[in-house]
């Protein structure tokens, strides 16, 4: 009985003595595989984290190029108004100089008729449709100066019966403001790289 103990006993020990050293080996395995975890998480982390300030960077980048550019554009804007109301706002003699001017280049064959605001009418030189037929004599061309006001902010419309020609500073402006703006952003901005 006393053998049967013993050997009893040493199985006990060498059981446990195994077990013991599976649970080591099971646990050395278990933090190995923690260890990769924890590398492959920090790994992800830092990738994102990468990842989000490049975004980050590049959406920043994004909105000051964006507001470099509106702030252009705000610079043109104001320049574009600006010279409409010196044109407007210049001396009477000069401006119907400007005025004669764009009914020359616009004219066409046959009697026209000059179209101003309520401001320019009142401010029309008396000799001014003279002038103005005195210029085209001879090349088939007169004009009229109507005495309704039109609805427009300095400039003229040229009238051949139904059919307007709009030379307003508005709608001159307007009809050549992608050009304009291109050649002032050139000569404004040139090589500054935004």
């Amino acid at each position: 009985m006393a053998r049967i103990e013993e050997d009893c006993q040493a199985a006990c020990v060498d059981i446990i003595s195994k077990a013991q050293a599976e649970a080591k080996s099971i646990l050395k395995d278990a933090e190995a595989r923690a260890e990769e975890l924890k590398a492959e998480k920090i790994s992800a982390v830092k990738a994102k984290c990468e990842t989000d300030i490049g975004l980050a960077k590049s959406k920043a980048e994004q909105e000051y190029k964006k507001a470099i550019l509106s702030a252009k554009i705000g610079i043109i804007t104001e320049i574009i108004d600006e010279a409409k109301n010196r044109l407007k706002n210049m001396p009477d003699s000069e401006y119907f100089e400007v005025i004669a001017k764009l009914v020359e280049r616009h004219a066409q064959n046959g009697c026209g008729e000059l179209r101003f605001s309520k401001r320019d009418l009142q401010r029309l030189p008396k000799d001014f449709e003279a002038n103005i037929n005195k210029k085209l004599s001879g090349s088939g061309k007169t004009f009229t100066v109507g005495s309704q006001p039109e609805e427009i902010d300095g400039g003229v419309v040229i009238a051949y019966g139904d059919i307007e020609q709009n030379c307003s500073f508005d709608a001159l402006l307007n009809a050549s403001l992608d050009e304009i703006k291109d050649e002032l952003f050139a000569e404004l901005f040139a090589g500054d790289g935004s």
